[in-house]
């Protein structure tokens, strides 16, 4: 057992009683004999952010092909490069990822990407929770999509020894992805229980090109190939209409706001408050640092608030509550996992934050400072699953993953 002692959490000072895995007690005072006792003084307990969309092992990309539209940069910078990446690559690219997403206060990320064992294992000895998803991208070619298929059945069925991991299902798009392959993927995230991810509605392009070919827009026929629920996550999703909206809703579809990436490459702005006004399941994500450039979730919070009030032209928009709900609770709600918020009985997925750093004073409302002022450098501690993940700003191995990040980056920089 952890005990927290003299935390700030809502407003007032408390102690908090970390049992195995989860929150067991929070009280004025506690008198117990726990393993750990740790001082809390002049620090705040906070949820850790649930990352709902990334491609971790870009890391090697970033600052790569910048000022392109998503297509070009896309076509011309990035799949050339993702060529060169091999198996081995993998793992210590996504180590350094999670590297950063620690530091930033993340616990959980859903990736999309390559080589999964690598990031599969990566997650599993960093101790964070991954979403990590076989990735199929098969470019209408009926050779792949049957190896796409018994590759994602092969992945499904063997097993994991660390359960704060999740394998799930991912097509990459449907410019990307043939309908059978989006088809079956679907079926069988619901027949080995578990979720499915794809991009969709990312840009204007991305919706022109689906009505040319189809005769409907992307949600639209997605819901017709019968892909779309409460296990199903739509990244982006920047450009949909109203009946699409009533779609989304409907069937419980999870959409991953990220914000910085769709402005960065001109790829439009996602209607947070018109989003959230018709209920939709919101969550956020950072996307790749190739896009992003940071898989900072607090960044991200920062600018869904701003881009919400700029759209609508109102200050009632992208509320802080709001915003910090989309940036936790949602997402780990939006994968079956009881974490977001720091009560009795969660999961004990947590940061605690440094009150008397400069961005944090003075504490007239913490959550706003968080997203409005701070930076990673608020944050001290960082616990998965009970488990410290960082202490007192200290991840154990960090340079040894400095290293392998900057000896893989030469070499497919070669």
């Amino acid at each position: 057992m952890i005990l927290l002692q003299n935390v700030f959490l809502n407003d007032k000072v408390c102690d908090i009683l970390i049992d195995k895995n989860k929150i067991a007690k929070i009280s004025d005072k506690i008198s117990i004999r726990a393993d750990e006792v740790i001082d809390c003084t002049d620090k705040a307990i906070l949820s850790s952010f649930c990352n709902t969309h990334t491609h971790a092992s870009m890391m090697f990309l970033r600052g790569i092909g910048e000022d392109k539209n998503l297509h070009d940069w896309l076509n011309q910078e990035i799949f050339p490069r993702e060529a060169k990446l091999k198996p081995e690559h993998i793992y210590p690219l996504s180590r350094y990822a999670i590297l950063e997403m620690i530091k930033t206060g993340t616990t959980c990320f859903t990736d999309m990407y390559f080589h999964v064992a690598g990031t599969l294992k990566a997650a599993q000895d960093m101790g964070i929770r991954g979403i990590i998803p076989y990735l199929g991208m098969d470019f209408f070619d009926d050779n792949k999509t049957e190896t796409d298929i018994q590759q994602a059945i092969k992945y499904l069925e063997e097993p994991l020894k660390v359960s704060k991991v999740k394998k799930v299902l991912s097509c990459h798009s449907i410019y990307t992805c043939s309908q059978k392959l989006i088809q079956k993927f679907s079926e069988l995230a619901k027949k080995y229980d578990t979720y499915l991810q794809i991009h969709v509605s990312e840009t204007q392009k991305e919706v022109d090109d689906c009505v040319q070919k189809f005769g409907y827009r992307p949600v639209e026929l997605l819901y017709q190939w019968g892909v779309m629920g409460p296990r199903t996550l739509f990244a982006h999703a920047v450009h949909l209409n109203d009946n699409e909206i009533q779609l989304v809703k409907n069937t419980g579809t999870t959409l991953a706001h990220c914000p910085t990436s769709n402005l960065k490459l001109g790829s439009g702005q996602l209607p947070l408050q018109k989003y959230s006004d018709a209920g939709l399941k919101l969550s956020m994500g950072t996307d790749g640092v190739a896009s992003n450039n940071s898989l900072s979730m607090i960044s991200e919070m920062k600018l869904a608030a701003l881009s919400a009030k700029n759209q609508v032209d109102s200050v009632l928009a992208g509320k802080v509550d709001d915003i910090f709900k989309i940036a936790t609770q949602n997402g780990f709600e939006a994968f079956g996992i009881k974490a977001g918020e720091i009560k009795e009985g969660n999961l004990a997925d947590f940061i605690l934050v440094d009150l008397n750093n400069q961005f944090l004073l003075p504490n007239n409302n913490l959550k706003s400072n968080m997203i409005y002022a701070a930076d990673s450098s608020c944050i001290t501690d960082v616990f998965c699953d009970g488990k410290a993940l960082m202490r007192n700003k200290i991840i154990p191995y960090e340079a040894e993953i400095i290293a392998d990040f900057k000896r893989v980056c030469t070499d497919l920089s070669a």
